[in-house]
């Protein structure tokens, strides 16, 4: 038997890349009425279009209704996903400006990180250089014969 719900639209994408988090997803889905009879038993037929989008991120999950059947129900559908499709387009641009800024808070951590690194690298090297220098002066200023008796017993 043919299935009687013919799709207009029937999308499913997965939202994250491969290999993150998997599950994510949004799935839109119109139904096509366009070739149910019209009528029956000689009086006009109504069909209500299934409209559904669904959003899920992991275990969360948000299904939307969207209504066609008056006028004032349209206009409000439309609306909704007017509203959607501004307010994502608002949150793309704010996350992009985010990503920059962290860019650029992440180079000079890592720049601070390399400084601090080196720094701390020349720090021991001068530290070993004091060291063998006062070693140096110590053997100097010892009679001789006690580096000797020092090492010997």
């Amino acid at each position: 038997m043919r299935n009687p719900h013919r799709a207009r639209v029937c999308e499913r994408q997965f939202l994250n890349l491969p290999g993150y988090h998997a599950g994510a997803y949004v799935r839109a889905y119109v139904e096509d009425t366009s070739e149910l009879p019209g009528e029956y038993d000689g009086r006009p037929l109504d069909y209500y279009a299934r409209l559904e989008l669904e959003i899920a991120d992991c275990a969360r999950r948000i299904a939307l209704e969207f209504d066609i059947t008056t006028a004032g129900e349209r206009m409000n559908s439309f609306h909704k996903v007017d509203t959607l499709i501004a307010a994502l387009q608002a949150f793309r641009a704010g996350m992009a400006d985010e990503a920059a800024l962290y860019r650029a808070r992440a180079a000079a951590v890592e720049e601070d990180r390399r400084v601090r690194a080196e720094n701390a690298a020349k720090e021991r090297r001068l530290r070993q250089r004091r060291a063998e220098a006062v070693a140096r002066c110590r053997r100097a200023a010892e009679p001789e014969g006690a580096a000797a008796r020092r090492c010997c017993g």
